[in-house]
């Protein structure tokens, strides 16, 4: 059975002025007038009747859609889901609905939300009526809505990571102002006790001309030792002005580094002893050059040694590895020291940082890992540490060669 539109006219043979007729009559010119879309299919999905306005919905004429296929008209991408939408209304015994997207005969993509209801007889689908309404506008509108949403949303996760992120600046600064305020409290103890010594030793001997010379040597040697304490404190605090300012002053030629290295071994040799420390080394036996500022690397090498048997208890263990590698050299300084707290491992080389230590005062600055970590990295090179807390510590420089070197070989660039 097939069913048109135009069937609502061949109703039990009533005549020509017919009340049946003139009620027909008004319900077909009400499809033909309505602005949505209405149509009927028959059992294969073929158009059997459509409304004029529906059909101009889509750019059309009635007579060009009659006769072909629904899916003819069906967006490519969702013709699959119409399939799938048509397979569900056959199940339903009511008013199915499903969204189309629609192509005009112009190529415009044009959206109906279907009400649709399958015909039978005896269990044979034979056509569907359907109703069309064009709701591409309102689906414009909730993908606007969409995106505006998704904005908000974007600009709300933005404006909670500023203000996190400005919270974290707060805090940091915070931070850095109590770092501050310990930095300048210790420089201000350690400024102020190798100058107590120089004035108490100097007004000591002043005040004593008969004082025996022993003594006096003794003194002597006490005010030197201070004095240099305090020279290297204040040169300290003018390294620590550079680096803030961004400014190392670097003045590089070609050293054999093992050489420097054995000199920082040498001079902190006698304060191992002191400890009784087993300080060892194993170094290459042939020159290892490169082009840097020997009294920056010495600097750093003189610094970590001198950390590793500070932080060493007595009959404790300091030991340095250097391996000559192919473009670059590794220097290895471990200890059995206190070790330093996983948790503050990444903030040591942090300006003003120094690593609490409860009950326990220790002399320094607490700028010797702020030089180092500055001065490797202006020679291209890395620290890095490993340590537990109360398991020593291990600090690892690496150092890139010399390639201004004349040799026989291809030195690589």
């Amino acid at each position: 059975m097939n069913l048109d539109i135009d069937d609502i006219n061949n109703s039990g043979g009533a005549s020509a002025d017919s009340p049946e007729e003139s009620s027909e009559s008004r319900l077909r010119n009400l499809i033909e007038t309505a602005e949505d879309l209405i149509f009927s299919l028959d059992n294969y999905g073929n158009f059997l009747s459509v409304n004029n306005n529906g059909a101009l919905s889509l750019d059309y004429k009635p007579e060009e859609i009659m006769g072909k296929h629904f899916l003819e008209f069906v967006d490519e991408d969702d013709k699959v889901e119409v399939a799938k939408s048509f397979q569900e209304a056959l199940k339903a015994e009511n008013v199915t609905t499903f969204e189309v997207s629609f192509m005009s005969k112009f190529g415009k993509k044009i959206i109906f939300e279907i009400n649709g209801h399958f015909l039978s007889n005896k269990d044979q689908v034979t056509g569907l009526l359907g109703i069309g309404r064009n709701i591409t506008q309102r689906r414009n509108y909730e993908d606007k809505m969409k995106e505006l949403n998704s904005k908000l949303i974007e600009a709300n996760r933005l404006i909670s990571i500023e203000r996190d992120r400005a919270k974290q600046q707060i805090s940091v600064l915070e931070e850095l102002n109590r770092l501050k305020n310990e930095f300048v409290s210790n420089i201000s103890h350690e400024l102020r006790t190798p100058l107590a010594s120089i004035i108490g030793f100097s007004e000591t001997i002043f005040l004593d001309p008969e004082m025996p010379e022993d003594t006096r040597n003794e003194f002597v040697g006490i005010i030197l030792r201070e004095g240099k304490r305090l020279a290297k404190l204040i040169n300290d605090i003018l390294d620590l002005s550079k680096i803030e300012g961004g400014k190392i002053e670097l003045k590089k030629s070609e050293h054999d580094v093992m050489k420097i290295l054995m000199e920082a071994i040498e001079a902190n040799q006698k304060a191992a002893e002191q400890k009784n420390i087993a300080f060892t080394y194993d170094l290459p036996q042939e020159e290892v050059i490169l082009f840097c500022d020997r009294e920056r690397i010495f600097q750093v090498f003189n610094n970590l040694i001198n950390n590793a048997i500070k932080f060493t208890d007595n009959k404790g263990r300091v030991k340095i590895i250097a391996q000559n590698f192919y473009k670059e050299v590794e220097i290895i300084i471990s200890d059995t020291g206190i070790g330093i707290p996983s948790k503050e491992i990444p903030l040591i080389f942090g300006k003003f940082y120094r690593v609490p230590r409860p009950g326990t005062e220790i002399e320094g600055t607490g700028l010797g890992l702020v030089f180092v970590k500055q001065i490797v990295d202006s020679h291209n090179g890395l620290v890095t540490v490993k340590s537990e807390d109360g398991k020593g510590a291990t600090f690892v420089i690496k150092l890139p060669k010399s390639k201004h070197i004349n040799r026989g070989d291809n030195w690589p660039s």
